[in-house]
């Protein structure tokens, strides 16, 4: 009872605003937030739409469960009155949508005591208001209802009301707190959910927040990852709802047509017959010169993709026995199995590949238990101590990932059902722009299929793309970082020395493309309206640029919230208490030893800098009672469910260590 009444007092300062009949039991709550962003002026709102069960039946989809959904709010940096509005979605699938607000493009970065943050100034609020929706319950801070419960170090989820011994939290790392019901049935587990729930939501929000200043009623759908299925489909399926309510078949005293103004997607997964055979060619034959397969995997891959019964065929059985994303709801259990398989077969033997080269799925420079970057992860801790919890209004733990919905969309085998590339042709028809960012460093989505992606789009411009040519971006005083390819409103970026977190490693490039989409003019210059007729001149003949991978530190940080990032020996430190912890870092071993870390530094490679001896297990502010510490059990904390869902699912459970 305790854990409920302090999670309680969250709400204490909360707005509520509440829809008239028939709505009246739908509401959304935020309250202001002071917290990340602190530019003087520009406000921010933390908040949860709140759905009572049945809800959904609005848009035919069945709900039995509660649905409290989490946003973040954030006004443009400039406070224009007539700012668009960019609604950010995660994809995973079961990504939070804070994982690339704090990784890349939010506000703020964390700082390495996981408790502070620092301003990013390439933060995509700079010019147009941001929404972070975490869609999908039980994502993010998004939950169906809260049970107390406890997670383990290596992130298995015991809830109270499924088992008496997960009421003790006596196993080294593992935290008590609130969770979600992890139960698969209520969540979405396809593309089609997702996008009709969320179409739903971004109503409801649109007509219950009122602290948005901007009369601009433009509104930019944007993703990454998985989110190569959502975005796409979610913007079809809004322009069909506004035609619906231009004729009259929607009541316009409930629904408002959505003005889209761009879609943009990074490293985004969403057509497997298309980008499956560049895995092995990113594998094989990459610009980093990174020698990932042999050629005897290679002649493999080829031969389980494209023989009889292979993964090309059994995705075509999929798709006959399945009706496409924009029609499918995850409810027919034998197309479902069909497709799991498919789905699980190719993950298996294309995609998976990579799975014995000791390779980064996500950044091929870097082995698979390097921290690309040593605060990539400190938003772990930050948003699960407790004074950025009671600032934020949420109620219970953050995960950054949510295995029951990737396990929901896996069984489902939503990923191969198809119906994202015919979604992006229509947009693309309806004269709505269409970004496609890569990364060239990542294998995941990487940009090879990225690059067939785009010329395998059907649209009505589709030539004056094709014939285009391939341009630098160009930014006065920065060197040559990124290649585009643009023409009849469809554009293409090569982003050099990028991972699948395109704005992790190359923040300013991300900023500059996403601000000239949105502004509608030419990615390679910013200088000249991109419409219909636009398209890139010939600079190069061809997708130009080669590199080496990065260096490597020979010693790797030890993040003990995703200890699939720490070596053997730095999770046996954690767990049998024998190292030095402060702010969530391995500081020391047990003789005092420095281990490499950004909370104080090795000095002379000895001992951590002003090492006091007497301090062990040293923690950051202390987490709220009834708020778990997230243990990432996935190295990166990525999902790694794009395009190989099936697989990877499985092989998290087993090989946490080589996600």
């Amino acid at each position: 009872m305790v854990y409920l009444i302090l999670s309680l007092v969250l709400y204490i300062n909360l707005v509520h605003c509440q829809l008239p009949f028939p709505r009246e039991h739908v509401h959304i709550d935020y309250k202001t937030v002071t917290i990340c962003e602190e530019t003087a002026g520009v406000e921010s709102f933390s908040g949860y739409i709140r759905l009572p069960p049945a809800t959904l039946e609005e848009v035919g989809l069945d709900q039995s469960y509660p649905i409290n959904i989490h946003f973040w709010y954030f006004q443009n940096r400039e406070k224009k009155e007539d700012a668009p509005l960019t609604v950010n979605l995660g994809g995973g699938p079961g990504a939070s949508t804070l994982m690339q607000l704090f990784r890349e493009h939010g506000p703020c970065k964390v700082n390495a005591d996981s408790s502070t943050t620092r301003l990013n100034q390439w933060s995509w609020n700079s010019e147009s208001d941001i929404l972070y929706i975490d869609q999908s319950v039980q994502v993010g801070f998004s939950y169906d209802r809260l049970e107390e419960g406890v997670q383990s170090a290596f992130g298995e989820v015991s809830l109270d009301v499924n088992s008496e011994s997960a009421k003790s939290a006596a196993t080294p790392g593992s935290r008590r707190g609130f969770f979600s019901s992890n139960d698969p049935k209520q969540t979405a587990n396809s593309t089609q959910s997702v996008v009709q729930s969320t179409w739903l939501y971004l109503q409801i929000w649109l007509a219950m927040f009122d602290r948005r200043r901007s009369s601009n009623p433009t509104i930019n759908i944007w993703s990454a990852s998985y989110g190569g299925h959502y975005a796409p489909n979610l913007v079809k399926y809004t322009l069909e709802q506004n035609a619906r309510l231009e004729s009259g078949d929607l009541s316009s005293d409930l629904y408002k047509k959505m003005h889209i103004g761009s879609v943009g997607l990074t490293n985004a997964c969403l057509d497997a017959p298309v980008q499956l055979p560049y895995y092995a060619e990113m594998a094989h034959a990459n610009t980093y010169n990174i020698s990932l397969i042999t050629q005897a995997d290679y002649d493999s891959v080829q031969q389980h993709f494209t023989q009889p019964g292979g993964c090309l065929d059994k995705i075509a059985t999929c798709r006959a026995a399945a009706p496409s994303q924009a029609d499918d709801f995850g409810q027919n259990a034998t197309a479902n199995a069909i497709c799991h398989e498919a789905n699980s077969y190719c993950g298996k033997h294309i995609a998976g590949m990579l799975s014995t080269s000791g390779r980064s799925v996500f950044d091929i420079g870097y082995p698979d238990n390097v921290l690309h970057d040593p605060l990539m992860d400190s938003y772990f801790g930050y948003l699960n101590q407790r004074h950025i919890q009671e600032a934020l209004g949420v109620p219970l733990n953050f995960s950054a990932n949510s295995p029951v919905v990737a396990q929901a969309f896996s069984m489902s085998g939503d990923n191969v059902k198809g119906g994202s590339l015919e979604a992006i042709g229509s947009i693309l028809d309806s004269g709505i722009s269409v970004t496609l960012i890569y990364g060239d460093r990542d294998f995941a989505c990487n940009w090879l299929g990225g690059k067939a992606l785009s010329q395998a789009i059907g649209w009505s411009k589709a030539q004056t793309f094709q014939k285009a040519g391939i341009q630098d971006l160009v930014i006065p005083l920065y060197p040559k970082a990124a290649q585009v390819q643009q023409g009849g409103g469809l554009s293409f970026i090569r982003v050099y020395s990028a991972s699948h977190s395109v704005g992790m490693q190359q923040p300013q490039i991300a900023q500059t493309i996403y601000n000239r989409a949105i502004a509608g003019v030419d990615i390679a210059t910013g200088s000249i309206l991109a419409d219909a007729r636009y398209a890139t001149f010939h600079e190069y003949p061809s997708w130009e640029w080669e590199d080496e991978p990065p260096p490597v530190a020979e010693s790797n940080p030890c993040y003990t919230l995703n200890l699939g990032l720490c070596s053997e020996r730095q999770r046996s430190m954690f767990l049998d208490g024998s190292g030095t912890v402060q702010d969530f870092f391995l500081i020391a071993d047990g003789e005092g030893n420095c281990i490499p870390n950004p909370v104080r530094p090795c000095v002379g490679n000895k001992e951590p800098s002003t090492w006091d001896s007497k301090v062990h297990l040293k923690g950051p502010k202390e987490p709220s009672s009834g708020f778990i510490i997230l243990v990432s059990a996935t190295a990166l904390g990525y999902v790694a469910c794009v395009g190989i869902v099936g697989f990877l699912v499985r092989r998290r459970k087993h090989r946490y260590s080589r996600l």
